[in-house]
């Protein structure tokens, strides 16, 4: 089975993710003869997780490649790629725009070489999975251009740690810090351990609170906070939810305090904020007032 979706960047989303996912691929056992092919605009991620083959063999710009599987290939536009090797394999692919590049490449989430062998990791098979299972219910699924984004840049995350043996703390703390917001703002909605998230990223308890304020000048906590209550302020103005459906969906410690947070940073209760939310989608959505 082949499946390839080049709408994916045009998916529902809900977030300001700025790491959005153009295009989606999955082959399931498939031989490629002979192929050649000159990759087009995308910037594209292709991960070959399975093959009756002991090697994989590309030839990348002239250049014969090999490796074993898994393994992932990183294609730019005018890369010249051709395989011959005549085995099925299983993969997986995501395509960037050139603007989304460059802000990978900015965050140092461009690898060294276009070839790359990857270990077998639980965390790899887990996302593998996700993606897999993605394609095959994203019609179903609320903003399923949100989900898609995250699961993508996960892999992405997994395939930069894996170039470091595994140890993500010896990457600069200025892009793993960068990393622990896009994190953020992908599972505010979530429960977050943020002594579990540091130490995903490499940081120990007190370096990771010294670097995030230095770069945000506030907590992580009142950052989270500040995304779970942008959410709620859309889900008033786009919604029919509750307070209590509001609060419990993004993690608040009960509809009282949500109430009071929600004054606090909005200046204005909930069921205010609803009756006006005219007003607020244009201030939300940096829109004109609507008539």
């Amino acid at each position: 089975m082949v499946f390839f979706f080049a709408g994916a960047g045009k998916l529902k989303r809900k977030t300001s993710f700025p790491i959005k996912v153009s295009r989606i691929y999955s082959c399931d056992w498939k031989n490629f003869p002979d192929l050649t092919e000159v990759h087009d605009q995308y910037y594209s991620v292709v991960l070959r997780y399975d093959s009756d083959s002991k090697l994989c063999r590309d030839t990348i710009n002239g250049q014969v490649m090999e490796t074993h599987y898994p393994n992932v290939v990183f294609k730019i536009p005018g890369m010249k790629i051709r395989i011959t090797e005549e085995s099925p394999r299983s993969a997986i692919g995501f395509g960037y725009s050139a603007d989304v590049f460059q802000i990978l490449y900015t965050w140092g989430m461009y690898p060294k070489e276009p070839f790359l062998a990857l270990s077998a990791s639980s965390e790899l098979k887990r996302l593998i999975d996700d993606f897999n299972k993605f394609i095959r219910t994203y019609p179903t699924l609320n903003n399923p251009g949100d989900r898609i984004d995250r699961i993508c840049f996960s892999i992405l995350q997994e395939i930069m740690i894996s170039q470091t043996d595994g140890q993500i703390g010896k990457r600069a703390p200025e892009i793993r810090i960068g990393e622990v917001e896009l994190f953020f703002q992908h599972h505010y909605d979530e429960k977050i351990d943020l002594e579990t998230v540091a130490e995903m990223f490499g940081f120990t308890h007190t370096s990771f609170y010294q670097y995030w304020k230095k770069t945000y000048q506030t907590t992580p906590h009142q950052y989270i906070e500040g995304l779970r209550l942008r959410s709620a302020a859309l889900k008033l103005i786009q919604s029919s939810l509750s307070l209590t459906e509001i609060s419990d969906e993004l993690q608040f410690p009960g509809t009282s305090y949500f109430h009071k947070k929600f004054r606090e940073h909005f200046h204005t209760t909930p069921a205010e904020f609803r009756k006006n939310r005219k007003y607020w989608k244009a201030v939300l959505c940096n829109k004109p007032e609507e008539n």
